[in-house]
């Protein structure tokens, strides 16, 4: 609670405008058989301007002898008359007495056409990396994943993803949206390792999912 509390100090001092951003906290506590298992609370702060949309939200979770902090950043542009592009960017960070994390996410929109709000396409890059305390000295684990979706009309039509990391899991995902006005989603899924002397193959998959449609 004191990581929540110092935030909500720290931005009152600033000014009566920064302390009017705080949004109303996010409090839960959870239990099994009458017995206290754990708690979770949230502070969400609005910084906001006229052409962009950030949002910090600071959270503590778990058990009193085993609590873990939480940190993320969320930025997005507005879109106006000029702005046809979308882009967002979002940060975060999470530690205990176990390991710590760090993530991040990176998107942009470009559109094209005579309707660039309908036809564009959008790359995003999802980063993650985490670090184990209890075990000094030991490799930290990053992953690295990038996607490419295209959407006309308003409408999905596929996108293709690409991912790696120290993990050794490499992988391709490709899926098609809506085939033909089929309300459905087709991914293949390959997923892989590398050895000492080539690619592997570990993991393929084809996955259906049921997208909603007005019929």
């Amino acid at each position: 609670m004191s990581a929540l509390g110092g935030l909500a100090l720290a931005v009152s001092l600033v000014g009566p405008t920064a302390a009017q951003a705080i949004q109303k906290p996010d409090l839960s506590v959870s239990a099994h058989d009458g017995r206290f298992t754990g708690y979770s609370a949230a502070l969400p702060v609005d910084l906001s301007t006229d052409t962009e949309s950030a949002r910090v939200t600071a959270r503590i979770a778990g058990t009193l002898e085993r609590p873990t902090y939480d940190l993320d950043l969320n930025l997005n542009r507005k879109l106006d008359a000029e702005h046809f592009g979308k882009r967002s960017l979002a940060l975060g960070a999470s530690w205990n007495d176990r390991e710590a994390r760090l993530r991040s996410s990176v998107s942009k929109m470009f559109g094209f056409g005579l309707l660039p709000r309908a036809n564009y396409v959008s790359l995003s890059m999802d980063m993650n990396a985490a670090q184990p305390i209890a075990v000094p000295g030991q490799i930290p684990v990053a992953r690295a994943n990038v996607r490419s979706a295209l959407t006309l009309d308003g409408k999905p039509i596929g996108s293709i993803a690409v991912g790696g990391g120290s993990m050794g899991d490499e992988g391709v995902d490709v899926s098609v949206t809506r085939p033909f006005d089929i309300p459905a989603e087709f991914t293949v899924s390959l997923r892989g390792a590398a050895t000492q002397d080539a690619w592997r193959l570990q993991d393929s998959r084809l996955m259906v999912r049921l997208v909603k449609a007005s019929w």
